[in-house]
């Protein structure tokens, strides 16, 4: 049988194909079980995550990796002589890839053995290396962010994308606006922000009216704020990353 627990950011997890196998399931109910779990949303958020994975036939599936709390609520209703040796296997497992997570994140100078002292050194100075170009590539953006953050002037969305430019962020306002419809922070059909963004201060809405061949007409004027603008700016930072 295939490894049943691994590391998955820094966790220890299993996922929902490999419960389905282990315990003789169905995918599909494995899956159904874990999105009508009578437990908190809270409980779900902590312990269940959704991720994909590709089939023999090359479509991208849903799956749920599933932390050692989510496994034990999951299968608590498993029962029969078959379901509880597979649940002590689940468990001595957990246990063995948590010891070997603590061991791969334990500080060099805590090691007793000087080899594995030698490579969690080696280690730890690649990921400091690591850290510090990575800093050293995002501290332009970061610093712009933070411009954004201190600045008191509100802006269009053609002056937000042509400062993002001039910083390194190639967008120009039709392509901005494109993404703040994709991210669900303004209508699709009209350049609106939807009032959860407007509450959460990213946004602000000028209103008035104006006489149009003699007739009034309303007008609406969307400005993002200064804490809109370093939201915006840090996502498409993240995605310029990737």
């Amino acid at each position: 049988m295939k490894q049943i627990v691994f590391i998955e950011g820094n966790q220890a997890v299993t996922d929902s194909l490999t419960v389905a196998e282990v315990f003789g399931k169905r995918h599909a109910d494995v899956i159904k079980s874990i999105e009508t779990l009578n437990c908190s949303k809270d409980f779900t958020e902590r312990n269940f995550s959704l991720s994909e994975y590709e089939d023999s036939t090359g479509r991208s599936l849903k799956k749920y990796l599933i932390k050692r709390d989510g496994l034990a609520f999951l299968v608590f209703g498993y029962t029969g002589a078959k379901a509880a040796v597979f649940k002590e296997k689940y468990i001595a497992e957990f246990n063995r890839m948590e010891a070997e997570l603590q061991k791969m994140t334990q500080p060099s100078y805590m090691i007793e053995d000087p080899v594995s002292r030698a490579k969690r050194w080696i280690s730890e100075q690649e990921e400091r290396q690591q850290l510090e170009q990575a800093l050293k590539i995002q501290e332009p953006l970061v610093n712009f962010a933070q411009s954004c953050m201190a600045a008191e002037k509100s802006l269009l969305v053609r002056e937000l994308a042509k400062l993002a430019s001039k910083n390194g962020i190639m967008i120009g306002e039709k392509r901005l606006f494109q993404k703040l419809r994709e991210w669900k922070m303004i209508m699709a059909n009209k350049n609106e922000p939807y009032q959860e963004y407007i509450e959460r201060g990213f946004f602000e809405i000028a209103q008035g009216v104006r006489q149009v061949n003699g007739t009034p007409k309303s007008w609406l004027t969307m400005r993002i704020t200064p804490k809109g603008q370093a939201f915006i700016i840090n996502k498409l930072k993240k995605q310029q990353a990737s």
